[in-house]
């Protein structure tokens, strides 16, 4: 309410905001992409095969491997995909709150619709994670706390993406 009106004629969405919008739209396509990557190499409850492995798993039928191809079936790295995906975008309309101020200058708690909203959103996505009816459904597997901790790891950044981009603006203006 602080800023001057727009102009009839100037855009809505400026070049920089599009700038932004791009780079935090990377960051959640490559967070999310790295979800499933990381279920594969990296989990403890994953098969841990190598990245040359992943890549090539179109061809795992046809060719000698040290582990079975129905690896490849498992729903676990694309719950977690999907749950890096609801976690991020729910940060991100943390970041939402305002256009350049700061979530420091502007908490959460400025916007308990918000949080609410974010609270009931991530209740059905743990109903949608945990029970068994609504995971069949849905075709996803209930998370362990290691892959909840990757999801918060992968998630959050997008705040500090975001405070960055943000700092930039309120400095040009």
């Amino acid at each position: 309410m602080k800023a001057k009106p727009r102009k009839v004629n100037e855009a809505v969405v400026t070049g920089w905001l599009f700038f932004r919008y791009l780079v935090i739209g990377a960051y959640v396509g490559l967070a999310t992409v790295a979800g499933f990557i990381w279920w594969f190499i990296y989990s403890n409850t994953g098969p841990k095969i190598p990245y040359n492995e992943l890549m090539n798993f179109d061809s795992c039928l046809k060719r000698e491997t040290v582990y079975p191809c129905s690896i490849f079936s498992d729903r676990h790295p694309s719950t977690v995909a999907m749950t890096v995906l609801v976690v991020v975008e729910m940060f991100n309309a943390l970041n939402n709150l305002s256009e350049n101020q700061s979530l420091v200058v502007i908490p959460p708690w400025s916007n308990l619709w918000l949080v609410g909203s974010i609270g009931l959103t991530m209740l059905l996505h743990c109903l949608i994670l945990y029970v068994p009816p609504l995971s069949a459904l849905f075709s996803v597997v209930p998370l362990t706390w290691d892959e909840w901790t990757t999801v918060l790891y992968l998630s959050f950044p997008v705040i500090i993406i975001d405070e960055i981009l943000k700092f930039f603006s309120r400095k040009s203006t």
